[in-house]
């Protein structure tokens, strides 16, 4: 009767310290505070041959201060906030186009992304 006694208490014991250890599986994500600075809206494209004309909405406030538009090919970074970009010297190809804000942090906003063919036909 006391071993049993003893044994018992032995596993609740071990069960409390098993127990204990049971957030390490997910602190990592706890400790990851993720910042994005706030993205553009209503992404739209005008495209022609071999070349494209990207408009959007810049979020409101000051948070975000530099733009990025991402195509695959290249990079192009602004340095200020601007709602538009000509792209000329386009393969004929499918592109999918990633347009970010980077605040002054550089925390990078969510990406908002548009598909378009370069070909001259609407």
């Amino acid at each position: 009767m006391k071993n049993s006694k003893i044994i018992a208490f032995i596993l609740i014991l071990v069960g409390f310290v098993a127990c204990d250890k049971m957030e390490d599986n997910y602190q990592q994500y706890l400790d990851l505070n993720r910042v994005y600075s706030p993205k553009i809206t209503d992404l739209s494209a005008t495209v022609g041959l071999k070349q494209a004309t990207l408009r959007w909405t810049i979020p409101p406030g000051d948070l975000a201060k530099k733009i990025i538009v991402d195509y695959q090919d290249d990079i192009l970074e602004f340095e200020q906030m601007v709602d538009s970009v000509f792209l000329d010297s386009l393969e004929i190809k499918g592109y999918i186009i990633s347009v970010f804000t980077k605040d002054k942090f550089n925390n990078l906003s969510v990406p908002t992304s548009i598909q378009i063919f370069p070909n001259g036909e609407q």
